[in-house]
């Protein structure tokens, strides 16, 4: 007979900035991370799943295998993102929830939104007025029949049963999860590692927060080490979800478990109503001349939803390694669309932007990058391999500056 401590699964992390680790998780782990979802999302054998992410996935293995399993509920499992096929399945078995990863919910409000455009004037005016009805009326809470009932067109594309989409493992634009939630189909974010499960918080709708990665789940105990002047420092966890060990590697475990606490890498801050917000890793701070601390990933939120196909900032001294300190810069790197090039509605939305931040985050210049950026398979950008292949590609003299 199995033992809760006994191995169930291996997983590997994914490596954004070196080499991929195993993680050793229990079948205690993953009891624990189930009860702790279905505690706030419960499944039951009503439930219809929809499986687009491959099962070996940390989200798509949890709540699209263990989580059913444990609880009865029903799984469709879909091995293609073509959009004909994905829309059918939503309208042919009326799903209730579906697992994402924060690129294809982009794509699905892409979509959504060049469908609305087309629509007639006298349309696209009346849904625009129940959108604004929506929201209004949902501020506070979810209201799954008010929405299905003012918006029962755009309901009928998912199906008419959808309850919520589950996103994680890379950063998802609040602006995208604003447009869904306006539409009463919330976006449900949440934060988690490999090390510990699946997820460590989640976003309880209880309000509907687009800004944060939400609550710890039960039975997670978090908490920031060494918090800065703002209240930031590095988020550290201590739950039945963490793993065991590392697999072969005792001192990463030593260093990365102490005192029963998993340190995580990661920077965050809680709010005065208790929700995580996040603001980079730690590997990729930066301190300015003067100090101050920057984080990349917090200041690409101030260019969510910007006109192209991808985009990430980097300190210009991290791609180009200098031997001095001082003078640093920060370069935005863009990927455009194809046939897209830089124009001047593109530059002054980059600069009208750039303004909004402080002195000491703005931006220096930018970079055009012919490649799409390198990324894991739960599509998180490995920074470091990006930088590298920047640095090796092209000199500092063709940042242009802003």
């Amino acid at each position: 007979m199995r033992q809760k401590d006994d191995v169930a699964c291996i997983v590997y992390s994914s490596g954004t900035g070196g080499r991929p680790k195993g993680c050793v998780l229990t079948h205690e782990n993953y009891l624990e991370q189930c009860r702790a979802l279905t505690a706030w999302y419960p499944f039951w054998p009503g439930v219809r799943y929809l499986s687009i992410l491959p099962t070996n996935h940390a989200i798509d293995f949890m709540v699209g295998f263990i989580g059913p399993f444990v609880c009865g509920a029903c799984v469709v499992h879909l091995r293609t993102l073509r959009p004909e096929f994905v829309r059918d399945a939503f309208v042919r078995y009326r799903i209730t929830y579906v697992s994402l990863v924060p690129m294809i919910v982009k794509n699905l409000e892409r979509g959504l939104r060049a469908t609305f455009d087309e629509l007639p004037a006298w349309k696209r005016a009346y849904l625009n007025a129940m959108i604004a009805t929506n929201r209004m009326l949902t501020r506070r809470r979810p209201n799954v029949k008010l929405s299905r009932m003012l918006l029962s067109s755009v309901h009928r594309g998912f199906g008419g049963g959808l309850l919520a989409v589950i996103t994680g493992g890379a950063f998802m634009e609040p602006s995208t999860m604003q447009f869904f939630y306006d539409l009463g189909i919330p976006v449900v974010n949440g934060y988690g590692l490999t090390e510990a499960g699946t997820a460590l918080t989640l976003n309880d709708l209880r309000p509907f927060r687009a800004d944060t990665v939400g609550k710890p789940l039960p039975g997670v105990e978090l908490r920031i080490l060494n918090p800065d002047a703002d209240g930031v420092g590095e988020v550290a966890v201590r739950s039945k979800t963490v793993m065991s060990h590392y697999l072969d590697d005792p001192e990463l475990t030593l260093d990365t478990i102490v005192d029963g606490w998993l340190l995580t890498g990661d920077l965050g801050r809680f709010d005065g109503t208790g929700h995580l917000q996040l603001f980079g890793r730690k590997k990729n701070m930066i301190v300015t001349e003067g100090g101050k601390n920057i984080y990349p990933e917090d200041i690409e939120t101030v260019f969510d939803g910007l006109p192209v196909k991808e985009y990430a900032v980097f300190a210009a001294n991290y791609v180009w390694p200098k031997k001095e300190l001082g003078g640093e810069k920060l370069v935005l790197v863009l990927r455009l669309e194809q046939n897209q090039r830089v124009d001047d509605k593109l530059l002054e939305e980059i600069a009208a932007r750039n303004r909004r931040l402080p002195d000491f985050k703005r931006l220096s210049g930018y970079l055009i990058w012919e490649r799409d950026f390198p990324r894991t398979a739960s599509m998180k950008i490995k920074r470091q391999v990006l930088a590298e292949d920047i640095g090796k590609s092209v000199g500092r003299e063709t940042m242009v500056e802003l």
